[in-house]
């Protein structure tokens, strides 16, 4: 069977979580965390390993943290930034880019770590965690080194990718969220497939769930939204692979035929000037709102009629599952791992990438059949509760990663 059983089209998630190895009782497994990102950010990738700190046993897990990433509230010199709740510390250790002194110093002192048989396992996240995990020498305590990939589709450098084909033997494991993701690494980069694991997202279902019809007035009144209009939200990063271009162009398509449909943007980034433009030649200032930055998720998305994403490239969205959570219909691009997340005509829709129109088909006929959308997205939430929920993501990496420590240490 292996560390992990891989996926199957007819197995449940949660019975998979039962098949893995169970604890030897060796005690704590010690586990470094290292990723390129600040937990600070509110991506999909941050909200991954927040959730994977916050549900790991501490009597179980000792963990480190390691950021890589510049923060606003990190120093030049890196050094901890505050413990977890449970028993784990966190770190800046900013690098820039992965050749400078300053990276090198970050590496010696891992390495440190390790020749001192500080971890049993190392899990990089992103591309600079990636190749100084790669880059570690082995030695009689070497932990199992993982690499948990994200998403595939952005585009690396030609010196990155030859990086990446040469040092990716260095990994015992590469996982990934999404088959989708762990299929590319096979056929771009050359994984082996023996040693890919498939280990999905998790959305926490009590946290982001429904609230009653009768609540939403009340509720979009509060968030400064229309009452009465149908609104169909998106959140996700002003950036150029959420293709917000794409969304806007396909709701100037359908809005003048459904004059109570409105479109919610949550998200900041660096396109957002852009978008708002786009928005304006389109004479759609009225139609299109920009929320900002998302705070208090679970409050904002239980008060749209549907949920979607346009982007060009995906592993497996947290803000899709989140939607799911929240009882919503989804439309969302067939690309990465949302295949594996909405069922379409069941739970929503799939469309294909970089194409507005239809974008806007699908739109319009969630505004024409809202009693349809309504069914979808009692459908998506008892698939995000059966098959995605957040107990089942770390039962799921708890026992990996316990299988892992016994198989490096055999």
């Amino acid at each position: 069977m292996g560390l992990f059983p891989q996926p199957a089209a007819s197995r449940d998630i949660a019975e998979a979580a039962a098949e893995v190895p169970a604890s030897s009782g060796r005690g704590p497994i010690r586990l470094l965390l290292i990723t390129d990102t600040d937990l600070a950010q509110r991506g999909g990738s941050e909200r991954f390993l927040t959730h994977l700190l916050e549900g790991l046993d501490p009597t179980q897990f000792e963990i480190d943290l390691i950021q890589l990433d510049r923060s606003p509230s990190s120093h030049d010199h890196g050094g901890l930034l505050r413990s977890g709740s449970g028993n784990w510390r966190m770190e800046y250790r900013p690098v820039g880019a992965i050749y400078t002194p300053r990276a090198w110093r970050v590496w010696r002192e891992v390495r440190a770590r390790v020749r001192r048989g500080r971890y049993d396992i190392i899990q990089s996240q992103h591309e600079k965690a990636d190749l100084l995990s790669a880059l570690l020498p082995d030695g009689p305590n070497r932990p199992l080194r993982i690499s948990n990939r994200r998403d595939t589709g952005f585009q690396k450098s030609w010196a990155l990718r030859l990086l990446f084909l040469l040092l990716n033997h260095r990994y015992d494991l590469v996982v990934a969220p999404s088959q989708a993701i762990l299929d590319q690494l096979v056929k771009r980069e050359g994984v082996d497939r023996r040693r890919t694991r498939w280990l999905p997202n998790g959305v926490d279902c009590d946290r982001f769930q429904p609230i009653q019809r009768e609540d939403r007035p009340e509720g979009r009144a509060q968030a400064g939204l229309p009452v009465d209009a149908y609104l169909i939200g998106c959140v996700a990063r002003l950036v150029p692979v959420k293709r917000h271009e794409d969304l806007v162009a396909g709701f100037a398509m359908m809005a003048a035929s459904h004059p109570r449909a409105r479109l919610v943007l949550v998200g900041g980034g660096p396109l957002e000037e852009t978008i708002r433009r786009q928005v304006n030649q389109l004479g759609l200032g009225e139609r299109v709102q920009f929320m900002g930055e998302g705070r208090n998720m679970e409050r904002l998305l239980p008060l749209f009629d549907a949920f979607v994403l346009a982007s060009s490239t995906e592993g497996m969205s947290n803000a899709i599952l989140e939607a799911m959570a929240c009882g919503l219909p989804v439309i969302a691009t067939h690309v990465g791992g949302n295949p594996e997340l909405v069922q379409p005509g069941l739970t929503g829709y799939l469309v294909p990438p970089l194409q507005p129109g239809q974008l806007a088909r699908a739109m319009s006929d969630l505004v024409e059949r809202p009693d349809q959308g309504e069914r979808m997205g009692r459908a998506a939430r008892q698939r995000a509760r059966m098959a995605f929920s957040l107990p089942t993501m770390i039962a799921l990496f708890s026992s990996f990663y316990r299988g892992g420590r016994e198989t490096v240490r055999a």
